[in-house]
């Protein structure tokens, strides 16, 4: 079959089975969302600096590899595959189902007993998937989201107007 390319189409299959199972960490806000911003041709960047209130370190959800973590069962699964989140207690329960979990290495100051050696979960708080999911940042935290044009879109357009 002249221009036919196996390799094109293996790979647009797989790019869009990452797209679907990226799909289940999403809330339905949250693929509303992504879907606007995308027609618009934007996305989501974190801006401002932590506070060290330790707000995000005393409510926060987890995740594994089937998505947000709902059930107990989860969790320890988890648990017995990365034991450095024994760390994490359960605290609760949000409107969704998702599980909150409270950190024990957050002291009454809101500063982490072994900063140095934290979890990257930790290390990268706040990523702009929590926005996709339903979350949201604790209240007075540094940090915030907005909505932008990526910086590779703009340079594009900026080398396509000088030729």
């Amino acid at each position: 079959m002249p221009g036919f390319n196996g390799k094109a189409v293996k790979s647009s299959r797989e790019k869009c089975q990452r797209f679907l199972q990226g799909l289940r960490f999403f809330s339905l806000a949250g693929i509303s969302k992504f879907l606007f911003l995308k027609v618009r041709g934007k996305s989501i960047l974190r801006t401002g600096s932590c506070r060290g209130c330790g707000a995000c370190c005393r409510s926060i959800c987890l995740e594994g590899a089937s998505g947000w973590l709902r059930s107990q069962e989860a969790f320890l699964k988890i648990v017995v595959k990365y034991p450095e989140y024994k760390r994490f207690e359960i605290i609760g329960k949000d409107q969704q189902g998702l599980l909150f979990f409270s950190c024990n290495w957050c002291t009454p100051q809101g500063t982490c007993l072994d900063y140095d050696h934290r979890l990257p979960l930790c290390r990268n708080f706040p990523e702009s998937s929590l926005v996709f999911s339903g979350g949201s940042l604790p209240d007075n935290c540094g940090y915030s989201f907005v909505e932008v044009v990526p910086f590779a879109k703009i340079l594009r357009r900026e080398i396509q107007q000088k030729r």
